[in-house]
């Protein structure tokens, strides 16, 4: 253990030996500041967390100033170092005891307590939280790939009912009302495709025709989502009703030049029939009735001949 001071002697390390090997042993950084927030104690893992060489007699701001300036040291995110300086001095000293965490360019994260010893100073105790904090972003990281998954279609790569779900959440807590389009999407006479040529064969054109759908779709603000089956539904934010047909038409053109074969229709291939709506969301009920209203048009689609598109 080093004491700053003006000879080279170590007046702790005399008088608690025990002590001194302990702290310079245990794996954390420990330092001591004195009101003035003059360094005056640090073992060799602060030191070694600072950049500087054991010893160095200098205040905590110059700490923080030296660091930030050559990039080394303690991390501080910030764009005005001395007003970053200025509000977390205002927080030293103004509790017996805080926690907090902190990262070094090394790549570490520690986790710091500073507690206040009246008549002595403020003691900083830093400890190696790395692996712990890697396992929580591991942890996190995997319950949003398991989110992801339980709200992603895995024949498609669209969205299920469960991402319709959340996107009625998100609708109703953007606060204000929203004119959203939807385009409801059937395959047409796909039960004899699939009786046909088979449920592999069924798998493959509902994937061809779902990477048309996302192809098709230019705006960040439209969402395509599988519904089960051959059934798909696109939900477009804040986009006109015009917009939405000139995407409800790409769509159609789009499987006509896929030219996926088809057994039964009378043209030999697959085709879309689509219904369109158009809604303001004003409350709960507001986008299933805008669904129901795009299913209509859809069964007037299918009614008045299949690949078409019905607006209601």
């Amino acid at each position: 253990m080093t004491f700053s001071s003006n000879d080279n002697s170590d007046p702790l390390a005399h008088i608690l030996p025990v002590a001194a090997h302990l702290f310079n042993n245990s794996g954390a950084a420990i330092s001591l500041f004195d009101d003035q927030d003059w360094l005056l104690y640090g073992n060799a893992h602060y030191y070694e967390l600072i950049c500087y060489p054991q010893g160095a007699h200098l205040t905590w701001p110059d700490i923080v100033r030296d660091n930030y300036a050559k990039g080394q040291g303690l991390i501080v995110e910030t764009d005005n170092i001395e007003l970053w300086i200025k509000t977390a001095l205002s927080k030293r000293r103004t509790q017996i005891y805080r926690q907090f965490e902190i990262d070094a360019w090394d790549g570490r994260w520690l986790l710091m307590t500073e507690t206040l010893i009246p008549d002595v100073g403020l003691l900083g105790i830093g400890v190696d939280i790395t692996q712990s904090k890697n396992m929580t972003t591991a942890l996190k990281q995997e319950y949003q790939n398991a989110l992801v998954k339980a709200e992603t279609d895995l024949l498609t790569g669209m969205g299920n009912r469960r991402a319709l779900e959340r996107l009625r959440h998100i609708l109703l807590s953007k606060g204000h009302h929203l004119q959203v389009t939807a385009l409801m999407i059937d395959i047409d006479q796909f039960k004899p495709y699939n009786d046909t040529l088979g449920h592999l064969q069924g798998d493959h054109c509902l994937q061809q025709v779902a990477q048309v759908i996302r192809s098709s779709l230019r705006s960040s603000e439209a969402y395509p989502i599988r519904l089960g089956g051959d059934e798909f539904l696109v939900l477009m934010l804040g986009a006109p009703l015009s917009l939405a047909q000139q995407v409800a038409q790409r769509i159609r053109n789009g499987v006509h030049k896929s030219a996926i074969p088809h057994p039964i229709t009378s043209s030999g291939l697959v085709t879309l029939s689509i219904g369109l709506a158009n809604r303001e969301i004003v409350n709960s009920d507001s986008l299933s009735l805008l669904l129901k209203d795009a299913d209509d048009a859809l069964y007037q689609a299918k009614r008045s001949g299949r690949d078409r598109i019905k607006l209601v």
